[in-house]
């Protein structure tokens, strides 16, 4: 795609396309209001940022979740809220959880409804809780942000991969997967982030199972990142509208990155978001699982 070629300018341009198109709009309109042609192009831009933005939330329903093999699944960031969002997580009665930037305290209170589970407080700072027994197939290490399991679910077995991506920035710290996760800002080069994004989807390509990826994966739905994912995978949150799932501070931009991809094959049913306290995200849940055929 010719909006990919130019890598790092391309990514960063799709982060701030709200920002920069209304900034541009309204300049061009401001300093041009006596002439067409400068309205127009001002009109033109603020469209094109606005098709740019919820265009990628559109529906496009995968089919229906065969009843007998649906897993109900969750994930959210819990922000500073560990113990404050415990029971908001707890209540959407997921199969499976995925929580981003976990700590002790959130995992010990989770453990009670969750027997199941895995966790790292370092680095990515991910945690997965199960109603079924979990097998980690691969632990977070410099090429994964999280973990990768196998879920062994009644109605059969599928992969999981449960990642906190490291948010695109201008420099790179915090990213270590063996650095405390509150030393300092989890961030990461645009191009280090756009790396670790393939690694996920080469991970994807080569494995043999059903297949779900879910987390905060900092990768915005109209950047290039996301499509690495979505064109090989199915995203499961567009059974319903996309909405942001970013807000507080960074409202403005206006950013879905909080994902559930699965492989092709599988579908969604009662996609929603939920609100966790003193999240600057909200949480996601849907309804996955082999087709209806």
């Amino acid at each position: 795609m010719l909006r990919d070629r130019f890598g790092v300018v391309t990514d960063v341009a799709a982060i701030l396309l709200p920002m920069l198109t209304l900034a541009t709009a309204l300049v061009v309109g401001v300093l041009g209001r006596r002439r067409r042609a400068a309205v127009a192009f001002a009109v033109s831009t603020l469209l094109v940022g606005i098709v740019g933005t919820v265009g990628p939330w559109i529906p496009h329903g995968t089919g229906t979740v065969d009843p007998s093999r649906a897993v109900r699944f969750a994930a959210a960031n819990i922000g500073s809220g560990e113990l404050e969002g415990a029971d908001n997580l707890i209540a959407q009665k997921a199969d499976v959880l995925v929580i981003s930037e976990i700590g002790q305290p959130l995992t010990e209170r989770l453990s009670e409804a969750y027997p199941e589970h895995v966790a790292d407080w370092n680095g990515p700072a991910v945690g997965v809780f199960s109603r079924w027994p979990l097998t980690v197939l691969e632990q977070p290490g410099p090429d994964l942000p999280g973990y990768m399991l196998r879920v062994h679910a009644p109605s059969g077995d599928f992969d999981l991969l449960a990642v906190h991506v490291p948010k695109p920035w201008y420099t790179s710290g915090g990213s270590s997967y063996d650095a405390p996760a509150d030393s300092v800002p989890y961030e990461t080069t645009v191009a280090n982030h756009h790396r670790l994004i393939e690694q996920l989807a080469l991970r994807a390509a080569r494995d043999d199972h059903p297949l779900v990826i879910s987390g905060d994966l900092n990768t915005t739905d109209r950047g290039r990142d996301y499509r690495v994912l979505a064109d090989p995978l199915e995203d499961a949150m567009l059974n319903g509208w996309g909405r942001p799932s970013q807000i507080a501070r960074w409202a403005a931009l206006f950013v879905r990155i909080d994902h559930l991809f699965m492989k092709p094959g599988w579908c969604s049913d009662d996609t929603g978001w939920y609100q966790v306290p003193k999240s600057d995200h909200h949480g996601l849940v849907a309804t996955i699982g082999p087709c209806k055929t």
